[in-house]
């Protein structure tokens, strides 16, 4: 069995299905561990989700807009003004993908409920979408600071800046999503490594590829510009592939 990870494909269900492709991923023999936010922003959430059903070795990690669709298509998503950022920060896209006043097909809803919120290899690598206290264990971690805060993130990057990475002692080696590369430095286009901490969001939702990544030889596919490949679409840039053709 082959161990890949990908993160935050924000509805790019063809940049999704390019990734599995060009690394060869087997449906039935092959791991992927996502690390959350395969909703909101393109226009194919509910194909994406499809496809991850179809795999028999998931391991689905909840992310931030895993969260807000969650809230949504439970009913809880109830304050105007966070329902208005959800809708304005991709969901919009989410809720057109299951159509206008549809609910979310159940095992669709199943995958979100039961998404991990972190997780720990037997060979100790630490997977979690946004981030993690390291003054705690893991499991003591809250919720908002593994699924919401780019604290630890910043805290770590500020360090490589100075060309002095962090080693994160606990761990092997630690994956994480959330934070888009490419709006670290523009010019980050595939997963960063500091030291033993690798960024795996490398923009899909914006205007960067999807990223996948084979955790044991470390070998790095990617996508199209997901924006390319919908270039009709916004997606949560703000304007279209095809708009950018014409400034």
């Amino acid at each position: 069995m082959k161990r890949f990870v990908t993160s935050d494909s924000h509805g790019g269900y063809k940049a999704l299905v390019q990734c599995l492709k060009r690394c060869g991923f087997n449906k039935d023999n092959d791991l992927l561990i996502f690390l959350g936010d395969v909703v909101d922003g393109w226009s194919e959430t509910k194909e994406s989700v499809d496809l991850l059903l179809e795999l028999k070795h998931l391991v689905y990690l909840l992310g931030n807009h895993d969260q807000w669709a969650l809230k949504y298509y439970t009913g809880q998503l109830k304050q105007e003004a966070e329902l208005r950022s959800w809708l304005r920060q991709g969901g919009a896209a989410t809720v057109a993908s299951y159509g206008e006043g549809k609910p979310m097909p159940l095992k669709h809803l199943a995958l979100l409920q039961q998404a991990k919120l972190y997780l720990v290899t037997d060979d100790n690598i630490l997977f979690v979408h946004a981030g993690f206290d390291i003054n705690k264990p893991i499991a003591e971690t809250d919720a908002y600071t593994m699924i919401w805060s780019r604290d630890f993130v910043q805290h770590h990057y500020r360090s490589y800046q100075k060309g002095h990475p962090l080693h994160i002692i606990a761990y092997k080696a630690v994956y994480i999503g959330h934070t888009p590369t490419i709006l670290l430095d523009n010019k980050q286009t595939v997963p960063l490594r500091m030291d033993n901490l690798i960024l795996l969001d490398t923009g899909a939702g914006y205007t960067g590829c999807l990223s996948i990544m084979d955790i044991d030889s470390q070998q790095v596919w990617q996508s199209d510009p997901v924006m390319t490949l919908y270039p009709h679409e916004e997606g949560r840039s703000g304007m279209s592939w095809n708009d950018r053709k014409l400034c």
